[in-house]
């Protein structure tokens, strides 16, 4: 009896061991399932970062060329506005002429101090005086 009892017992722990492994191999599988599909949310995550990284590049790249373009277009108005106070006062008059004609003709009162490099109020009085005007 006390054989019978240990062999139950020994079949019993084996039946047990059993149930065990299977439940923890239905574990381990539910377990690597997951896995791979966390792995494949992460690829697909990483792959759209990439993606965007470069859409941001380019828009940044794209950003840096209007603001270089903008700085360069201010300094070539910056070194006409400089130019035109230092030239001699031989050419102040033509000068003078050029916005009486640029005012003739209907330039804007922004355009005509661009061209000329004459401070505001002498491009309003000219305009003033001329604009709007044809030729004696």
């Amino acid at each position: 009896m006390l054989n019978e009892a240990l062999l139950f017992a020994a079949g019993s722990g084996f039946a047990t061991l059993a149930l065990v492994q299977i439940q923890f191999r239905r574990r381990e599988r539910l377990w690597e399932t997951r896995f791979s599909e966390l792995s494949k949310r992460i690829e697909g995550l990483l792959s759209e970062n990439l993606k965007q990284r470069g859409a941001m590049n380019k828009f940044v790249a794209e950003r840096d060329r209007n603001v270089e373009t903008a700085l360069r277009q201010m300094q070539a108005d910056m070194k006409l506005v400089e130019m035109s106070k230092r030239s001699s006062e031989r050419d102040a008059p033509e000068t003078v002429e050029m916005a009486i004609h640029l005012a003739r003709s209907g330039e804007s009162r922004d355009q005509i101090i661009r061209k000329t490099g004459l401070s505001a109020d002498i491009i309003e009085t000219i305009a003033a005086l001329h604009a709007g005007r044809a030729r004696h």
